[in-house]
C-alpha cells in the first residue's frame, strides 16, 4: 500500500473511532466506548510514526502495530452490540482498519475494497468475493472492446452512441483504477465498482427507453448481455486496489443534544465536539461562553 495512502486511512479511521467513542459514550456503552478509544489512541500513536516516515521510512515500532491490532480485535468481539444507528459508521471504521492492518503486516499485498452500502436494510457490495481482480480487468477489457463492437455492428444512432460511450468510459475508467492491470493508478477502487454498478444498469436499460431494442436487435441484446455480465462479475469480484488510493472521512461529531424547551444557543457538551482538524461538522459549541447555571448561556 503507498505510504500516502496508508496515512490517509489512518486518518479516516481515527476520526471515525473518534465519532464513535463519543456516540457509544453518550449512550452510555462504556465497554464499546472504552474499545472504541483505546483502538482510537493507538491510531494515533500509529499515526505519529507513519507521519515521519519522510524522515525515517523503517515500519512502525512493533509496539505500536500491536497495540492496533490489539484494540481492533477488542472492537471486532463487540461488533454486534453497536446500535443499528451505527453500524454502517462501525463497518467504515472496520473497512479503514483492515487496509491498514494488511499494508502493515505486508505493504506490497495489493488492499480490498471498502464496502458499498450495507450497515442496514440493503446488504453489502460486492455480494461476495469470488472472482480475483486481474480476472475482472481483464473482463473490464473485454466488455470495452464489446461495446465498441455493438457500435460498428448497430444500424441505429442511438445503439451506436450508446456502444462508443459505454466502450470508451468502461475502457477509459479501468485504464486509470487502482488496481493491477491499468496503465495510471488515479481512481479509487470503490468508484471503479461503483461505474460497473452503473455501467452494466446503463447497458441493459438503454434498449428499452432509447427505443432501440426492436429496432436494432443485434446491438440491444449484445447491449443487454454485456450489461448483464458486468453486473453479474461486479457482484462477485474481490475488489483490490494497488495503492490503496481513498478519499478523507471527516467525522461528523458527536450525537445531538436536544436543547430544553424554550432555551437556545445552550452549550454543546464535549462529547459532541468533532476530532480536532478533521470535521468541518456544523456545531454551536463555543468553549468561551460562560454558562448560567441552568445550562443557557449567560
Amino acid at each position: 500500500m503507498d505510504r500516502t495512502a496508508l496515512h490517509l486511512e489512518i486518518r479516516n479511521a481515527l476520526s471515525v473511532a473518534d465519532e464513535l467513542s463519543r456516540h457509544e459514550h453518550y449512550l452510555g456503552h462504556d465497554e464499546l466506548a472504552g474499545s472504541l478509544s483505546a483502538l482510537r489512541s493507538a491510531l494515533g500513536d500509529l499515526e505519529r510514526d507513519v507521519g515521519r516516515s519522510h524522515l525515517d521510512p523503517t515500519a512502525p515500532d512493533a509496539a505500536t502495530v500491536e497495540g492496533v491490532e490489539r484494540s481492533l480485535q477488542s472492537l471486532i468481539i463487540r461488533r454486534h452490540d453497536v446500535p443499528r444507528s451505527l453500524r454502517a459508521r462501525t463497518d467504515e471504521l472496520l473497512a479503514s482498519a483492515e487496509r491498514v492492518s494488511i499494508a502493515l503486516w505486508n505493504p506490497a499485498e495489493r488492499v480490498p475494497s471498502k464496502p458499498l452500502l450495507g450497515g442496514g436494510v440493503w446488504p453489502s457490495l460486492p455480494i461476495a468475493r469470488v472472482v480475483p481482480q486481474d480476472v475482472h480487468s481483464v473482463l473490464d477489457y473485454m466488455h470495452s472492446a464489446s461495446f465498441l463492437v455493438s457500435a460498428k455492428l448497430a444500424r441505429t444512432g442511438r445503439a451506436r452512441a450508446v456502444g462508443v460511450a459505454l466502450g470508451l468510459g468502461m475502457g477509459g475508467a479501468s485504464a486509470i483504477t487502482d488496481y493491477r492491470l491499468s496503465a495510471a493508478k488515479v481512481l479509487p477502487i470503490e468508484l471503479h465498482e461503483t461505474l460497473d454498478y452503473v455501467g452494466g444498469l446503463t447497458a441493459i436499460a438503454a434498449p428499452f427507453v432509447l427505443g432501440y431494442v426492436k429496432k436494432d436487435p443485434i446491438a440491444a441484446m449484445m447491449h443487454i448481455g454485456l450489461g448483464i455480465g458486468t453486473l453479474v462479475t461486479s457482484l462477485f469480484t474481490d475488489y483490490r486496489a494497488s495503492k490503496g488510493l481513498t478519499w478523507p472521512n471527516r467525522s461528523k461529531g458527536g450525537p445531538q443534544l436536544r436543547p430544553p424547551h424554550g432555551l437556545h444557543g445552550i452549550r454543546v457538551g464535549d462529547v459532541q465536539r468533532p476530532l480536532e482538524g478533521l470535521s468541518s461538522a456544523p456545531t454551536d459549541w463555543n468553549p468561551d461562553a460562560t454558562l448560567s447555571t441552568d445550562g443557557g448561556e449567560a
